[in-house]
């Protein structure tokens, strides 16, 4: 695609010099800039703006950009988003109030369930609610998407994941909705009388049923994409756990063993070296990390990290780990529930917490991998576009 930028009327001044520059180059350099920098660039001049919006600049910056992390911070009056580089968590390229997206500011509860070439998955955890949100917080532009039908009210459990299929390149939102009988006396799952998959299309204003969810799904874990799918740690009806797979294209799941089949994990997926990994929890003293060297073949996990954890945190946990972020110096960034952010030196197998802007409290962190992206939503042209 060529862009043609109109010659200067004159060239008495530095701004006529730069733009003159043919649009070839222009372009060249942009798209090398981080997305904090390519921001401040839209209001240099009308060209400028116009090129950087237009969707071929997207894509080729978004091949360029830099993967950093979605940051988000709960306060009493605030419920804070930060995009950021990893080297800095201090210095976001964007900042965000989600509270701002809401019909009911003074009681949403705003979380992150997916992130996806730059877009971001946000919803209300206030049952009241129950809204759905697809953001991009560099262009600032969202949609919410149409309710779903059914209404999550305890014993029943709803899990989400976010994606983009491999060959339409569609954006699909899936909804895992089941309805649970429980044991009064112990709490444990009897059966599951209702389990449906739904299935929103971005672009399409609407949900869509493709069937039953086989497996029992934990209302803690979202849906971990990767290669066109997107994966949950689950249990069968016999309660054996193994990983539930959806095929974002075909619209169907399918099975993958855990590392050793038969045991109890306190577990997330997650992806490590463009690889399908399981982070595990079980153990009072560490955190084992596997990795499925062969995607989809069972026989492929192997155990790749065993950390050791802080000292306040050794004993009896309930709570989920997930990975982060491989860094170049080979420490790992790990995100215990949401508590705070932890920092594994695999040459002195010493862990930290991460400094955030914050400070850590229950239910105050998430942290999840996040590519920044200029991508616009109005692509999506059957939804209601906001800006903020």
């Amino acid at each position: 695609m060529v862009f043609i930028v109109p010659p200067p009327k004159s060239a008495a001044n530095g701004s006529d010099i730069l733009m003159s520059i043919p649009s070839h180059i222009i372009i060249e350099i942009l798209s090398r800039l981080p997305a904090k920098s390519l921001v401040q660039c839209k209001s240099v001049c009308k060209q400028w703006l116009d090129l950087t919006s237009d969707p071929y600049f997207a894509k080729l910056h978004f091949t360029r950009s830099k993967p950093g992390v979605a940051i988000h911070q709960s306060e009493p009056s605030k419920n804070l988003l930060r995009v950021a580089d990893f080297d800095d968590f201090h210095d976001p390229t964007a900042e965000i109030d989600l509270k701002s997206l809401s019909p009911s500011p003074e009681d949403a509860a705003i979380v992150v369930d997916g992130s996806v070439k730059g877009l971001l998955l946000l919803r209300d955890a206030n049952y009241k609610h129950e809204a759905l949100y697809v953001c991009n917080p560099l262009t600032r532009e969202y949609i919410e998407l149409a309710s779903p039908k059914q209404v999550v009210r305890y014993p029943s459990v709803v899990t989400h994941g976010f994606g983009v299929t491999k060959r339409s390149e569609e954006f699909k939102v899936v909804r895992i909705y089941q309805e649970r009988e429980m044991d009064p006396g112990s709490g444990s799952c009897l059966g599951i009388p209702n389990s449906e998959c739904q299935v929103y299309t971005l672009g399409t204003a609407e949900w869509r049923g493709v069937g039953d969810a086989p497996f029992a799904y934990d209302g803690r874990l979202i849906g971990q994409f990767f290669r066109g799918n997107l994966h949950w740690l689950v249990e069968d009806l016999n309660g054996q756990e193994l990983i539930s797979c959806f095929d974002l294209e075909n619209e169907s799941f399918h099975p993958f063993p855990p590392p050793f089949p038969g045991r109890k994990l306190l577990g997330s997926v997650g992806v490590l070296d463009d690889c399908l990994c399981l982070c595990d929890n079980t153990s009072n003293f560490e955190v084992d990390i596997w990795v499925m060297k062969e995607y989809g073949v069972g026989k492929s996990w192997s155990k790749r990290f065993v950390i050791r954890k802080m000292p306040e945190l050794i004993g009896p946990s309930f709570e989920i780990v997930r990975v982060l972020k491989v860094l170049g110096d080979g420490n790992i960034l790990l995100v215990w529930a949401d508590y705070c952010v932890l920092n594994y030196c695999s040459k002195s197998e010493v862990t930290q917490e991460v400094d955030m802007v914050q400070s850590r409290g229950p239910n105050s962190v998430e942290a999840m991998h996040y590519v920044p992206s200029l991508m616009s939503l109005k692509s999506f042209v059957m939804e209601k576009l906001v800006m903020f």
